[in-house]
């Protein structure tokens, strides 16, 4: 039997800062986009959103083709919020909170969720504890009522600190054995500005370090309804919905709460020498961030880049010139200020990783040359079809909400998605590649000493 709880602690995506909601709560129900502004209407969706002066904000879709429900609720109690002694500290609670909860203790708990047959997951991400639920949608109440109690009245325990910590350097130490995810935790501390390039996974001296004392009186300042995001979608009544979540939540006392202090990033170059048959290389550099208009643009360039095996990284590089075993780059971003990020990956050895390189290079440059109307439309057919794929799971809907929420302030609905995806032309991209071509791009590698890379940005 495949377990349904799943442990997490990588990042769908990476946000810079947590948006802080206070002042009257406020309600809103909207068939079509949720917005103060214009409302538009879809034949699809309704959504609703509701703001309560602790800080929590609940987003909502009403999904009728479905039976089931879930939910994803973001607390702001990520890697970044980790002491600066405690690095770690996060992926390690996010564990131990699951291990009894209220009244529950963590056998009870585990067989209570497993009874109403909850697929679940839970996890430390860079900003954002993220908790995520899935369920039919009879069962949503009591599932919110356990995890008000998991957020606002976990146990603890003494016996389950030792075994959540244990496991928490076993992924540490794993990460040796896996170089194309130590690659990326590096690239993304060589680039993004701290405390937002931290491994999640923290320092194992720190963790063994670490007390449950000290996590416990840690736990009771970060789980804060500040910036929390509860998202829900599938089969649901709002008004139900609403007065379920004001009953559950509306209680949860906010805590004061300090925005991290960023220090710049080193960037630039860096070989990390470590003994082996295979050369990982990493690149990174800025574009615009997720709630720019022209974010959509950014996206799409970087599906012409890597959106399958007839994208421009994967012919060019890997089935003509043969030079890596894979190559990939994808979109990330920070909120804004802060900006997106493209990253780059190539494996490949040791012989090859110069020319490798070197051809990546080629193609970041080649596209500010522009894109032919095929691979445009190739990319928007890719894009179209995970949209398409989202709708059909209320679980992809749910994550969704809630990062168009922490992004945008409000949330998009797939026609509106549809929508903005269809209006690019090719004008719009090979404009927009033009005026942003990649610019102080962050190198990483990880292999042996010898061949020592050159960064070639002019070729």
């Amino acid at each position: 039997m495949i377990p349904s709880f799943k442990r997490r602690c990588t990042d769908p995506i990476l946000n810079l800062s947590v948006q802080e909601i206070g002042g009257d709560s406020r309600s809103l129900i909207l068939p079509g986009m949720t917005t103060t502004v214009s409302p538009q209407h879809s034949a699809s969706s309704a959504q609703y959103c509701h703001q309560w002066p602790n800080g929590l904000t609940l987003v909502a879709e009403k999904i009728e083709s479905v039976q089931s429900a879930a939910m994803t609720l973001l607390v702001a109690a990520g890697a970044s919020t980790d002491p600066s002694d405690a690095l770690g500290s996060a992926n390690v609670l996010a564990d131990w909170v699951m291990r009894g909860a209220g009244s529950r203790d963590n056998r009870a708990l585990t067989d209570y969720l497993d009874s109403l047959g909850v697929q679940r997951a839970t996890g430390a991400e860079t900003v954002f504890m993220r908790f995520s639920a899935s369920m039919l949608a009879r069962n949503l109440p009591a599932v919110l009522e356990v995890y008000a109690d998991i957020v606002q009245r976990p146990q603890l325990p003494e016996a389950g600190f030792a075994p959540a910590r244990d496991l928490a350097m076993q992924q540490i130490d794993a990460i040796e054995d896996e170089p194309s995810q130590k690659l990326n935790l590096m690239l993304r501390a060589r680039h993004l500005p701290e405390p937002f390039g931290r491994a999640v996974i923290g320092r194992k001296d720190h963790l063994v370090a670490l007390t449950a004392s000290a996590l416990r009186q840690d736990c009771r300042e970060r789980l804060n309804p500040r910036g929390a995001i509860l998202a829900v979608a599938g089969n649901i009544d709002f008004h139900m919905l609403h007065d379920l979540v004001e009953k559950c939540f509306a209680g949860w006392a906010a805590q004061p709460s300090a925005q991290p202090l960023m220090r710049a990033a080193p960037r630039g170059v860096q070989h990390i020498t470590q003994s082996s048959n295979q050369v990982q290389i990493g690149l990174a550099y800025d574009t615009v961030c997720e709630s720019d208009p022209e974010s959509l643009l950014a996206q799409m360039a970087v599906g012409v880049l890597s959106g399958g095996m007839g994208a421009r990284l994967f012919s060019e590089i890997r089935e003509k010139q043969g030079l890596c075993y894979a190559v990939h780059a994808g979109y990330m971003s920070l909120k804004s200020p802060g900006p997106g990020v493209v990253i780059g990956y190539a494996g490949t050895v040791p012989d090859r990783a110069q020319r490798t390189l070197d051809s990546f290079l080629v193609e970041l440059k080649r596209l500010g040359g522009g894109v032919s109307t095929d691979e445009l439309e190739r990319t928007r057919v890719g894009m179209k079809s995970r949209v398409i794929m989202q709708g059909e799971s209320s679980a992809s809907r749910a994550a969704a909400l809630a990062a168009d929420f922490h992004y945008y302030g409000r949330t998009r609905t797939l026609d509106e998605l549809r929508t903005r995806i269809e209006a690019v032309t090719l004008e719009n991209l090979n404009s927009f590649l033009a005026s942003h071509p990649p610019e102080k791009i962050t190198v990483v590698t990880i292999g042996p000493a010898e061949p020592v890379l050159t960064v070639n940005t002019d070729i």
